[in-house]
């Protein structure tokens, strides 16, 4: 009778699990935007940051709000023509120069600017969510250069590599994209004639907890192990226990472990591209009179041990991960190119080491500590 009750109660309780389960793990509705809409379509970059927009980000680890100016940049008004006898430094880059995870004051612009307002040097905020080296240069063209900047310091980040020889950019989106004919670089604009579903028309799917094997607690439990341990996850996924998890890391990834003479050729192909843009860049940004310097970004995984360990875990052992090789290879390549780069990685290694930490856990973009050693 004991083991009849104790059967009983256990599966009482997994019963009960598995309805709380599929209630709580049931995917939340989007929530409706906070403010106004902070980016529009371009038909050269793609997607650009719209003049005065305004909205509060929320995000796991973060919330702060985002607000541009008149002329689309995140930052205090700025007219095209300097006051006299003003310098002016561009913070050039993605995510990481515009700071979108930080309230103004804390991103790299705003520490830049409160540092240098007495030396008469008004620092732009020019970072682009999302772009890579080529729209970044674009945006320089069009709309950068107009400042009239002294210097413009270029933020790169190991995924720029890839971006830059595809035409799809983050979050699937048309991006333009340089291609090479007979030594020159030729611009294909990006297809914006796409109009995206509004939040609104978007067709509303039931929501429904993830399920393996019909559970939704066996997911669950599948879904952290693969988060934690993905070797792991990949052992039982052969018996059938866990759901698949292929070993195939993202394109942007394979610089730090090509495989096979695609795989290479494809790297090789990235870092090609990559050096006829920076060469552009910099001739153009030198054209205007303003000096041009690299920051290299390093990703939260070559500063962190632990991300390190997971990704090799993550995308299987059989590849020969060289965790320096995008930071080594871009040195080299500036050197050939004449361009000045500051590595911060030493620092951020050490923040993460010993704390506090530079990053954010979830989202991977740096913390306000992490802007801190940036600047």
């Amino acid at each position: 009778s004991r083991l009849l009750l104790a059967t009983f109660s256990t599966a009482l309780t997994l019963v009960l699990a598995e309805v709380g389960a599929r209630v709580l793990l049931r995917p939340a509705p989007p929530p409706p935007p906070d403010g106004t809409p902070i980016s529009e379509i371009s038909p050269t970059l793609g997607w650009r940051t719209r003049a005065n927009g305004a909205q509060r980000i929320r995000r796991g680890d973060f919330e702060v709000t985002i607000a541009l100016n008149s002329l689309g940049l995140r930052g205090p008004e700025l007219p095209y023509e300097p006051a006299p006898g003003a310098r002016r430094l561009a913070i050039m880059g993605d995510s990481f120069a515009h700071g979108y995870y930080a309230e103004e004051p804390e991103t790299l612009r705003g520490r830049l600017d409160a540092a240098l307002k007495t030396c008469q040097v008004d620092v732009l905020n020019a970072g682009g969510p999302g772009y890579s080296t080529d729209q970044e240069w674009i945006f320089f063209l069009e709309e950068i250069r107009k400042y009239r900047p002294s210097e413009v310091v270029l933020l790169f980040y190991y995924n720029d590599l890839q971006f830059n020889i595809d035409r799809m950019g983050t979050a699937n989106r048309e991006k333009p994209l340089f291609l090479e004919k007979d030594g020159e670089l030729q611009l294909v604009l990006p297809e914006t004639d796409r109009t995206p579903l509004r939040r609104g028309e978007r067709t509303l799917e039931r929501r429904r907890a993830p399920t393996f094997h019909g559970s939704a607690l066996w997911s669950f439990a599948a879904s952290r192990l693969q988060r934690s341990r993905p070797d792991w996850s990949r052992r039982l996924s052969a018996w059938g226990l866990s759901p698949d998890l292929s070993s195939e890391p993202p394109a942007e990834y394979l610089p730090f472990a090509p495989l096979g003479d695609q795989e290479r050729a494809s790297v090789e192909e990235m870092w090609k591209r990559t050096a006829a843009i920076l060469k552009r860049f910099r001739d153009d940004v030198r054209g205007e009179g303003a000096g041009f310097t690299v920051f290299y970004v390093p990703a939260r995984f070559e500063a962190n041990d632990d991300a390190w360990a997971f990704v090799q875990r993550r995308y299987g052992p059989d590849r020969r991960w060289t965790r320096d090789a995008v930071r080594t290879r871009l040195q080299d390549l500036l050197v050939s190119l004449d361009i000045p780069m500051v590595d911060a990685l030493p620092s951020f290694q050490a923040a993460e080491r010993t704390g506090p930490a530079a990053y954010l856990a979830i989202d991977g973009h740096w913390n306000a500590r992490g802007n801190e050693i940036a600047f």
